[in-house]
């Protein structure tokens, strides 16, 4: 990636040490979905919960360029089909595409600092004109800091506090740390101008950018599916109408909280990525079948470059399919 002539727009073939998959999109899917989530942890430039994730204020990583270079692989993820950041806050997404909006309802809690957070309570906490008088003692300069010398203004009274609030969030979350965000929207940028692209349509973006996604319904989970059935009135497409009918017991069952297996994981498992892409997936994920062996026991299994999922004809408890995708997904390492 540091390769002067490396080509970001250029399609990679992903191949992982140690596999012989064929890229036909899942080691793609896959790598993708892994380097994400390495951008968000290990990199050093974010900071806070997960899913309201905002941007650290360190010097030495913008000398060395890494808010451009997180902003170059998140680009590269996109534009390739995988994942976008999903992490980001809400109202910081929206404060860098240059949206207007009031910080009051920003929580207190998502502020990574513990100073900075009991400084944010305590001007919430203001509900008196004596209130108001402390504040400007106890932290009139800071908040003069952050952008509000007003604070010290003789009229300054209690319906000013959400304004107050406002600043100092706005501060904190966007302007402190401007240099490391212009950064970051220059490494999106470096791929085809695609930050330009993401401002002007911002709205369009969100789930992008963001986590607005709610977790999946098994209605929408279903309707991922296009099932591959043998011949009608054979043996074997009876045995394939069983297993479907205790297939769709299990996604029930997960439906219902009934089994540690979950929508997700199952996603991960037949496609290599967490999520629904926005766009949606290319094709409809598929059911395939094969014959259970005489001795032994052959787990489900999936090919994440066509997304498709294996399972045995002829399951007639679905408590034992629940079983068998339990343990083929907690045992599957991936690519």
């Amino acid at each position: 990636l540091s390769n002067k002539n490396f080509s970001w727009t250029k399609k990679p073939h992903i191949e992982f040490v140690g596999e012989e998959a064929f890229d036909n999109g899942g080691p793609r899917r896959e790598f993708f979905r892994l380097l994400m989530i390495e951008v968000q942890s290990s990199m050093g430039i974010f900071e806070g919960k997960p899913k309201h994730l905002l941007f650290t204020y360190d010097q030495a990583a913008l000398q060395q360029r890494k808010y451009e270079q997180a902003g170059k692989l998140v680009a590269w993820s996109i534009i390739h089909g995988g994942p976008g950041l999903t992490a980001l806050d809400t109202h910081l997404y929206q404060l860098m595409c240059g949206a207007e909006m009031e910080l009051t309802d920003f929580d207190w809690r998502l502020i990574p600092d513990a100073d900075v957070q009991s400084k944010a309570r305590k001007i919430l906490s203001c509900t008196t004109a004596e209130h108001i008088c402390a504040l400007q003692r106890e932290l009139g300069d800071w908040i003069c800091d952050c952008g509000f010398p007003g604070i010290y203004r003789p009229n300054v009274c209690i319906e000013d506090v959400p304004k107050i609030y406002s600043y100092i969030v706005r501060h904190y979350a966007y302007l402190r740390v401007l240099n490391m965000i212009n950064q970051f929207t220059e490494g999106l940028n470096s791929c085809g101008n695609l930050w330009d692209i993401v401002k002007t349509n911002w709205i369009d973006f969100l789930p992008v950018f963001t986590k607005t996604s709610e977790r999946i319904s098994l209605a929408t989970f279903r309707s991922l599916f296009e099932i591959s059935y043998s011949a009608q009135g054979t043996k074997r497409r009876e045995e394939e109408e069983e297993t479907v009918y205790c297939w769709e017991l299990v996604l029930k069952m997960i439906e219902d909280k009934g089994t540690k297996l979950h929508f997700e994981e199952l996603l991960v498992f037949i496609t290599a990525a967490d999520e629904i892409p926005v766009l949606g997936f290319p094709e409809k994920l598929s059911i395939h079948f094969y014959q259970q062996e005489r001795r032994g026991l052959r787990l489900p299994y999936t090919s994440t470059c066509m997304m498709g999922l294996f399972l045995p004809r002829g399951v007639r408890s679905h408590a034992e399919l629940n079983k068998m995708l339990l343990r083929a997904v907690r045992d599957s390492s991936g690519f």
